[in-house]
């Protein structure tokens, strides 16, 4: 997570925005997973949502997506149940640059983007790159899928489109604006039409969502974007599993 300091205002804490993110990030989890549920987390570091994933969904099958080795590593040994993926989710398969933020490994990412500080220490090595749809099992249906890439979100998701299309799962995604993604040669456009126009999805503020509130249009997406940087698609506001005692919508949303 690192989209910090992009289109924001001043007068919001960064710090304290991102953990309000991930308090939403693990309410929508604990909203739409049963225990059997199944998960993708693009952009995974050291399992922070990972671990939720496999919290509330024990029996579930979890497939965690990290390129940075030693991030993968620690990953692997706290989380030996996940299937760790040790590459950066793409549209093409095969070794690709990779910029490696060593002073603030959030913001590491297949291409340079806007940092915060302008003292950043960077580094150049090499990742391995996937297309999630070669590598997720056909016969699984996705409950749920986080996404933290820095800008790489239209290539990640364009590699997983079938996945996608099959399971529709809720998908929680970081997204910073044209800025952040500009070296991948993509914008919000291009991903507001990806998921809204290819796949039908409604996008949400993370709160939104969870409340049963309706979706975001285009415009107000891209005001959303002057302070948010964390949102939901997914197919409708309320959430998925009717099943689920803890997700069914308040009475006044009901019938």
């Amino acid at each position: 997570m690192g989209v910090t300091g992009v289109n924001q205002p001043q007068a919001i804490d960064p710090a304290q925005l991102n953990d309000e993110y991930d308090r939403l990030t693990v309410q929508i989890i604990e909203r739409v997973c049963t225990a059997t549920a199944a998960s993708i987390d693009i952009g995974a570091g050291v399992g922070e949502i990972t671990r939720h994933l496999v919290r509330v969904a024990p029996e579930g099958r979890h497939f965690a997506v990290e390129p940075l080795p030693a991030l993968a590593d620690e990953l692997a040994g706290t989380l030996p149940s996940v299937t760790l993926i040790r590459a950066a989710a793409a549209e093409t398969t095969g070794p690709h640059s990779f910029v490696h933020v060593v002073s603030n490994q959030g913001y590491s990412g297949l291409y340079r983007r806007p940092y915060d500080r302008p003292d950043e220490t960077l580094r150049q090595i090499t990742v391995d790159t996937v297309r999630l749809d070669e590598v997720i099992p056909s016969d699984v249906d996705i409950d749920l899928v986080k996404v933290d890439v820095e800008g790489g979100e239209v290539v990640a998701l364009r590699g997983a489109l079938r996945t996608l299309r099959r399971s529709l799962p809720v998908i929680v995604f970081e997204h910073g604006g044209d800025r952040v993604m500009s070296e991948y040669g993509t914008t919000t456009d291009d991903l507001w039409s990806l998921l809204v126009g290819e796949l039908g999805y409604q996008v949400f503020t993370l709160p939104a969502w969870l409340a049963g509130r309706p979706a975001m249009d285009r415009a107000a997406f891209a005001t959303a974007l002057e302070r948010d940087w964390y949102f939901v698609a997914a197919e409708r506001p309320t959430p998925v599993r009717t099943s689920d005692p803890a997700s069914s919508p308040p009475p006044e949303q009901r019938g």
